[in-house]
């Protein structure tokens, strides 16, 4: 039965829209997900015009094996896009009972990575707060405090949710969930300098975690730049930001053995005389 004029002219604007749709969200967020939709929806919107306009029977004789090939690669893109767009929900679903993570005051101590804490947490809410709340420098600050190595969340072919998932699996195969979820509270209300330890406390095993906070807390990314240039490294190639750069160097640093020259670096002036006398 033939359609009436209005009803197709409808039909078409709202497959115009869908298209629309697509191609603002790859121009407002121009990622791989949202490219494969694009395409896919403007090729299926072209393949229905195409078979309105000339018929199912003739564009498939005209097109003969390649009209199968398309129809088939329009339907496994649209399996891709669908499946990327659960990925992220089906993936973070809750393995624990659900619970709200209890705050945190600022100057309670850091935790250790122990895997011992018995904090209940939601992982779909962790998901939610580092996606919300924390950018790129910030992950990499938990991957630091966590003791993950970067290469282990981060890649060039990741997003930001790929990332996050991530990082969230590793840290649940360690057993250092509730440490993920209290170095996500440390990051959001950092600890005051006057909480920390002071310099004669800390040590080559003070907790990573601790030195970088500490190093943040008390020192300009000027003052970094000197003291990395004092232990004779070249701040340069540490990074670009005061965060990079100070947790460019506790890594640096660590994998030669160096902390202890850190520590000394960091004593005032009275106790390093106190220890050279």
């Amino acid at each position: 039965m033939l359609q009436s004029l209005p009803d197709v002219m409808l039909l078409f604007i709202l497959k115009l829209l869908v298209v629309l749709v697509f191609l603002v969200a790859f121009l407002r967020n121009p990622r791989p997900f949202w490219g494969v939709g694009l395409l896919t929806v403007a090729t299926a919107f072209l393949l229905d015009t195409f078979l309105s306009t000339f018929g199912w029977e003739t564009v498939q004789n005209s097109m003969g094996f390649f009209f199968y090939v398309l129809v088939g690669a329009l339907a496994g893109a649209a399996a891709a896009w669908i499946w990327s767009l659960l990925r992220p929900v089906l993936g973070t679903q809750a393995r624990a009972p659900v619970a709200t993570m209890p705050a945190t005051p600022s100057s309670a101590p850091l935790p250790r990575a122990d895997g011992r804490n018995n904090l209940a947490f939601d992982r779909r809410e962790l998901y939610d707060q580092i996606r919300e709340r924390l950018g790129t420098e910030d992950m990499r600050d938990l991957a630091f405090d966590l003791q993950i190595h970067e290469n282990d969340v981060f890649s060039p072919g990741y997003s930001a949710t790929e990332s996050i998932v991530r990082l969230m699996d590793v840290a649940e195969a360690r057993g250092k969930s509730a440490d993920l979820a209290l170095a996500v509270e440390r990051i959001l209300t950092p600890i005051a300098a006057a909480d920390l330890p002071r310099p004669e406390k800390l040590s080559p095993q003070s907790p990573p975690t601790v030195l970088r906070h500490y190093l943040l807390a008390n020192m300009t990314q000027d003052e970094l730049a000197a003291l990395a240039g004092r232990l004779g490294i070249d701040w340069e190639q540490l990074g670009s930001s005061k965060r990079e750069v100070a947790r460019n160097l506790l890594l640096h640093l660590q994998r030669r053995s160096r902390l202890h020259e850190l520590i000394a670096a960091l004593q005032p002036e009275e106790a390093a005389e106190q220890d050279d006398a």
